[in-house]
């Protein structure tokens, strides 16, 4: 593997632990250089929902991959240790605002940051796509679709399921109206492939679902947007 380039992977919905899109979670494992390596999946979104512990474990099961998972909410000794020793985390979905705020707690957000300046590639769906960025545009705080702040190891904003109207439409407004930065809306079925921080691929699973780079003035194809900036 190239632990020279910092990834990331972000999913904006679907994949194992909703039982579809299977060639999302090919598309993740694709980024991997060696067929022998050990992925980590944190359930912590979910509060360690055992449905989609089990889901992961199932996905995988028949491929030469050393499985394991961390239950961040019931535990936290020994985590560091189990985290750097993962050549790819799969962060799954759920509370974003309660994930984020289990990690801030228990001074884990620097261990993310190692484990990506090592060359450790973090990837995720919902919860786990957006927690990366500068901002998150979030309903996870229970009161509408709100900004909350991510870990900052990606510049911007970001807004999963952006194939949901009012979901895209709040976030455009939130970037016009200076709420949020300019950012990054990714739909379900979709992934994008970030690497040392800027968007260089986007997959879609699923006809006609896409990834937008939207700023003050426009919307446009992230595709678009990455072919323009190279």
């Amino acid at each position: 593997m190239d632990r020279n380039k910092k990834k990331i992977i972000s999913i904006g919905g679907g994949g194992f632990t909703h039982e579809t899109d299977e060639s999302l979670d090919q598309f993740v494992l694709s980024k991997l250089n060696t067929k022998n390596f050990k992925i980590g999946f944190l359930p912590t979104a979910s509060k360690d929902n055992q449905k989609k512990i089990d889901l992961f474990y199932k996905r995988f099961e028949n491929s030469n991959l050393e499985l394991s998972h961390f239950s961040l909410c019931s535990k936290i000794e020994g985590f560091k240790g189990w985290l750097l020793s993962k050549d790819l985390i799969y962060v799954g979905g759920g509370n974003t605002f309660y994930m984020l705020k289990i990690w801030e707690k228990n001074n884990l957000i620097e261990i993310f940051k190692e484990a990506y300046n090592k060359g450790i590639i973090l990837s995720g769906v919902s919860a786990g796509a957006v927690c990366w960025f500068d901002w998150i545009l979030s309903d996870s705080k229970g009161s509408g679709l709100k900004p909350i702040r991510g870990i900052n190891l990606i510049s911007g904003s970001c807004t999963p399921h952006s194939s949901e109207d009012e979901r895209i439409n709040q976030f455009q407004e939130n970037i016009k109206n200076n709420k949020l930065p300019e950012g990054i809306a990714i739909d379900d079925g979709v992934a994008v492939l970030f690497i040392d921080g800027k968007a260089t691929e986007v997959y879609s699973s699923r006809k006609n679902h896409d990834a937008y780079f939207i700023d003050k003035s426009k919307k446009i194809s992230l595709k678009e947007h990455i072919k323009n900036n190279l």
